[in-house]
């Protein structure tokens, strides 16, 4: 979420439903969170999650070695449901959500 702060200050995100970072962490790491749902938990429309080294200019804090992460904006429409940015918003039956929003609408 720091990362995500950054990209507020900076006025390139509004909301984090607005972003779909990519978030590296160690592969011993990933295995614990198979099963996770990270968009939930950061909030974001969709998350990236990926063993391995960051790339150079990721966001990383000092106490929290080896995890890193790029900030990336969100693609698609925005749902009218759920209001994250999903490139599926508007192939469903119900017009103007994505296909989760579409499957609880019925």
């Amino acid at each position: 979420t720091g990362a995500l702060e950054i990209e507020r200050a900076e006025k390139r995100i509004g909301s984090s439903l607005q972003a779909s970072p990519e978030l590296f962490v160690p592969a011993e790491t990933l295995t614990v969170l198979d099963g996770v749902d990270m968009a939930e938990v950061a909030i974001t429309s969709t998350i990236t999650v990926t063993a391995g080294d960051a790339p150079d200019g990721a966001f990383t804090l000092a106490d929290v070695p080896g995890v890193a992460v790029v900030p990336v904006a969100a693609e698609g429409d925005k749902c009218q449901r759920c209001w994250k940015i999903l490139p599926d918003v508007g192939d469903h039956a119900h017009e103007g959500v994505c296909g989760r929003c579409d499957s609880a609408l019925g």
